[in-house]
Order: C-alpha cells, then structure tokens, then sequence
C-alpha cells in the first residue's frame, strides 16, 4: 500500500512540475498578510469534559490556552464561540501582555442542559490568525453535566499473551454509567490507576473506542487499514508506567497499544441476559521498561446491577 502511495505522489509531483514551470504566466497566489499576532489555540490535552450535577457553577469551567507568535506589545484577539445548545458562555476576546505569548480564556458550562452531551466551537478573529501558521485557529470541544451510577463493583482485568500464559496476576476496578446517556467509565483500567470512558450504544460486538487517556496518532498499519490507541495519562500529559496491582516480579509496561477494530476489540456489555454477564477483549501490544515487547490478549468481564440497555 505505501508503494501504491508513493507511485502516486510522484506522478501528482510531475504534473505539478509541467503544469507551472512551463508557463511564462505563471505567478505566485496572494499571500495571507493580515495575520496580526498570528494567535492560534495550542493543542488541548483534553477535548471532552465531565460535570457532576451538583458541582458548583464556578467549577463547570474549562480552560483554554491561546498563544501568539508575535509577541510585541500588548493585544486582544477577539474569540466567538459557536454551538447549537445554549449553555456555554465566555469572554468575547482574550487579552496578552505586553511579551506575553501565552494566555487563558475561561469557557463556563454551568449552563448547559442536564443529561446531554453538548459540543462547541471556538474560533478566533481571522485579521489575528494565520490559518497557515502553527497550532489551531479553530477548536471544538464538548461537556456534559450528568452523575456517574455504579454499573458493577467489580470490573476483572485479565493479562494475558497469545499462547494463553497469564503475564500479570488479576485486578480489579469499577464500572460506571454516565447517567441519562450511554457512556461509561472503567476506574483503574488495566491496573494503571487511570480512568477510561468510552460510549457503547450496542449491547454487544461494538468496539471500545474511549474518550479519554488515549492516544489515538501515529497508530495506523497501512497493510491492514486498521486504527488503535495508546494508554496516555492526559491529565499529567505523559505516557505511564505501571505493575498492574504493583505485584512484584514483573517488568513495568512502558506503553500499552490497544486495537480499535472489530476483530482485535469486542465489547460485549450485555453477553448474557440472564445473568448481565458482560466483557471486553482486547488485542494489545505490550512494550515494557525494559524494551522488550509482547502480544497480549487482555480481557474485561463482569456482572451488572442493571441492564443499562432497558
């Protein structure tokens, strides 16, 4: 497949090539000079966020950072921010110091309908922005105000590699469900003391895509045209390392690769009616402290309080 890619962006190459050096005509396009500061938002380690219904409005905020590449003197670049639910408000504008190249603007949720994930776009003034330059003139995040309900009280992590040999002993953790939505939350996933939520809207064979603490770039096998995601600690932005219970004996793991495709990646929550039994295989790549590296078969399994399907 990369060779098909290649032959391509050749030939695309050529015809670039005859298509403009063989006119006299030929002249560059206009140049986008109202930049301004050339503002842009920095990539957010976060794009969805949860509120408690009973937290105070003061901390249903999200934080957003906007930066400048020209630093000179003091500016304020204006900022709309657009959505289809009311809710969201924030500062029409953010303002730098004088050398200042990073700022905040403060986005408040307290707004927001209950229940209900609601997105929203920021965007910045287009005569302060370089759409060409570095980072994001535009960026679209999402919030929900919901409580989480226990779902199960004990969530079991199974380790294990290809051939069935257990690589790590046994953990426990906890499964939520977002309340008024079909969205959950694993505590502790996988022994790594981080949280992952995710949507199912399948009782079973849907595929475990989370919405936090993943990392989803640079996975891509262009032989086989499928998609995963690597453990991240988003919150310290920085990739863990971890004993899955602490046991001792046992190399830490220095990445964890999980496979978002329907064969790799089953997540069956309801697989038995009669007893809510449920469970997730994963097909993970496990690459240790110590560089060395395994395939693993890791499994979820639990039993429900509810049917979250009903």
């Amino acid at each position: 497949m990369k060779l098909k890619y290649n032959i391509i962006a050749v030939a695309m190459g050529l015809l670039m090539i005859g298509g403009c050096s063989d006119s006299d005509d030929w002249a560059p396009g206009p140049q986008d000079e109202n930049t301004g500061v050339s503002a842009y938002f920095d990539n957010p380690s976060a794009r969805s966020f949860i509120f408690d219904s009973s937290s105070n409005p003061e901390d249903m905020r999200i934080d957003v950072s906007v930066s400048r590449q020209n630093t000179e003197g003091e500016a304020s670049v204006g900022v709309i921010l657009s959505s289809e639910v009311e809710g969201f408000s924030c500062p029409s504008s953010v303002s730098f110091a004088a050398g200042e190249a990073t700022s905040t603007i403060s986005i408040d949720c307290s707004g927001i309908p209950a229940g209900t994930r609601c997105s929203l776009t920021l965007s910045l003034n287009a005569d302060q922005t370089n759409i060409y330059g570095i980072g994001l003139y535009e960026l679209t995040l999402s919030a929900i105000k919901a409580d989480w309900v226990l779902l199960s009280d004990k969530a079991r992590y199974l380790y294990s590699d290809w051939s069935s040999n257990e690589l790590f002993p046994t953990t426990y953790g906890e499964l939520y469900q977002l309340e008024g939505t079909m969205m959950f939350k694993l505590t502790d996933f996988f022994g790594s003391g981080l949280d992952i939520t995710y949507e199912c809207n399948e009782p079973q064979n849907a595929v475990l895509y989370p919405l936090q603490n993943a990392d989803f770039e640079n996975v891509y096998d262009d032989d086989k045209d499928y998609m995963g995601w690597y453990l991240y600690d988003e919150a310290n932005m920085d990739w863990p390392v971890w004993v899955p219970g602490d046991a001792e004996g046992y190399n830490a793991i220095a990445s964890l690769l999980l496979y978002s495709d329907s064969y790799y990646n089953v997540c069956s929550m309801v697989y038995d009616e009669t007893t809510l039994y449920g469970y997730i295989g994963l097909t993970t790549g496990v690459t240790y402290d110590t560089g060395s590296f395994v395939w693993g078969n890791f499994q979820i399994d639990f039993n429900l309080a509810y049917n979250p399907f009903e």
